[in-house]
């Protein structure tokens, strides 16, 4: 791909455009949530256009047309995340710390595909770090509902310590 498409895709991403992680519940996975990755791009349904033209440029992903008038081009997973954030990073502006955080965010995931409990706590932890990058008002999934369901399931128990013992005994 061309160097002008990657800033063109860069500047579309910095102005009409977000990325996120979320703590998606799922019923099936073990510890209760998935992280999902995404980018979002935004227009008018209107202006759809320039959606497709994206999609056909990055290669994959869906569109999709909103109640509201608007239609979004949406890339899911982490590598492909990776992917467009590596191709189009070095071009942002207003989001350069949004991938610089989302970089570090994805290599955790990467390396934790199994993670323990205490691990996965950690990882909801980040994503709710990350969201406030995003001045999220509709998040509903944070760290303290994976925390509660890891306890439910007794899946997580915090560490602790007795230093009640006495020292005379």
């Amino acid at each position: 791909m061309q160097e002008e498409t990657k800033a063109y895709i860069a500047g579309f991403l910095d102005g009409d455009g977000s990325i996120m992680f979320q703590l998606v519940e799922r019923k099936g996975y073990i510890y209760g949530y998935q992280i999902r990755a995404s980018i979002c791009f935004y227009q008018d349904t209107g202006h759809k256009e320039g959606l497709k033209w994206l999609k056909e440029k990055i290669g994959y992903g869906y569109i999709r047309d909103r109640n509201d008038g608007v239609s979004d081009y949406t890339i899911v997973g982490p590598d492909r995340v990776e992917d467009v954030l590596k191709m189009v990073g070095p071009y942002l502006v207003f989001k350069s710390a949004h991938v610089e955080s989302a970089l570090k965010l994805l290599v955790a995931l990467k390396e934790n595909r199994k993670p323990t409990p205490e691990r996965f706590l950690e990882l909801a932890k980040m994503v709710d770090s990350y969201a406030n990058l995003n001045y999220s008002k509709k998040k509903k999934n944070n760290a303290v509902k994976v925390q509660e369901f890891l306890n439910r399931k007794g899946l997580y128990t915090p560490v602790t310590t007795d230093f009640a013992t006495s020292r005379s005994e």
